[in-house]
C-alpha cells in the first residue's frame, strides 16, 4: 500500500520519543481504516506537544488547515493522555483526514452551516469506518438542549462574520460546550436517515446548503413551532465559499 501520509516530528516544544511508537502505529490503523472506503488524501502531519491546546478530555487533538496538511498536538503532562492514545488518537486521525478531503473540494467552510456540516460529516465518517459509540461531544446535548441550541443557531446559520470557536467549545455563559459538534452530527444523522443509501465517506464533496435545507427543518422545526433556515443566496447548490 503506498503510504501518502508523511510524518514530521517537531522538536523545540518537547520531544515525544516515549509516545512515538504509539503514535506511528494509531496512524499506521488511521491510513489503513482509510483506505478500506477512500483514497487516502496525501498529507503532511506535523506532530508536536502543545500543552493546553488539546482536546480536554484526550490530552490530543488535531486540526487540518489543507487538503494537505493535518496537526497533532498532545500535551504529554495531561492525565487522560496515556488512557486514551491508543485507540483515541486514530478516530481523531480519521476525524482529520476527512477534513482534508473535504478542503480539497468546497473546503471546510467561514460560516456556522459550513462548519458544522464539516464536524458531523467528519465525526460520521469515524463511525462508517470504526464503528462504536458517538463520541462525547456529539452527544453533550440531551434533547431540550439540542432543540434551545437549534434556535439559538437558525438566526446566524449563514453569517459570515461569527466566531466559530465559541459555538463548538463554548462560552460558559449562553452557549453549551460542544453545541455546535452535537448540533452537527445531528444534523448529518438527518440527513443519512433521509438518503440511506448515503455515507459520510461519499458526501466529502456535498453542499453544506443542500445538507441544510434538506436536514435542518427537521431538526431546528421538530418541536412543531417552526423555523427560519434559508440557505445562502437561496440556493441548496450553491457551493461552499474556499477555505480561509
Amino acid at each position: 500500500m503506498d503510504r501518502t501520509w508523511t510524518l514530521h516530528w517537531l522538536q523545540a516544544a518537547g520531544s515525544l520519543a516515549p509516545w512515538r511508537a504509539r503514535i506511528r502505529a494509531e496512524i499506521d490503523a488511521a491510513f489503513t481504516a482509510c483506505a478500506r472506503v477512500v483514497v487516502p488524501p496525501r498529507v503532511d502531519i506535523v506532530i508536536h506537544q502543545i500543552p493546553h491546546w488539546p482536546v480536554p478530555e484526550l490530552g490530543f487533538g488535531g486540526t487540518a488547515p489543507s487538503r494537505s496538511t493535518m496537526f497533532l498536538g498532545f500535551d504529554t503532562s495531561h492525565a487522560a493522555m496515556e488512557a486514551q492514545l491508543v485507540g483515541g488518537l486514530r478516530r481523531v486521525v480519521l476525524h482529520e483526514a476527512h477534513h482534508c478531503l473535504r478542503q480539497a473540494g468546497p473546503g471546510y467552510g467561514t460560516t456556522l452551516a459550513e462548519a458544522m456540516v464539516s464536524e458531523g460529516l467528519a465525526d460520521h465518517f469515524v463511525l462508517e469506518i470504526l464503528g462504536g459509540a458517538p463520541d462525547r461531544w456529539d452527544v453533550a446535548l440531551d434533547n431540550a438542549a439540542l432543540r434551545a441550541a437549534a434556535a439559538r443557531v437558525t438566526p446566524v446559520l449563514w453569517d459570515a462574520d461569527i466566531e466559530l470557536n465559541r459555538w463548538f467549545r463554548g462560552d460558559e455563559r449562553e452557549i453549551l460546550p460542544w453545541s455546535g459538534y452535537s448540533l452537527g452530527f445531528r444534523l448529518i444523522e438527518r440527513y443519512l436517515a433521509q438518503h440511506p443509501e448515503q455515507r459520510a465517506s461519499r458526501l466529502v464533496t456535498i453542499p453544506a446548503a443542500a445538507v441544510v435545507d434538506a436536514a435542518w427543518p427537521t431538526l431546528a422545526g421538530s418541536d412543531g413551532r417552526g423555523a427560519v433556515w434559508p440557505s445562502p443566496a437561496g440556493s441548496a447548490g450553491a457551493p461552499a465559499p474556499p477555505p480561509g
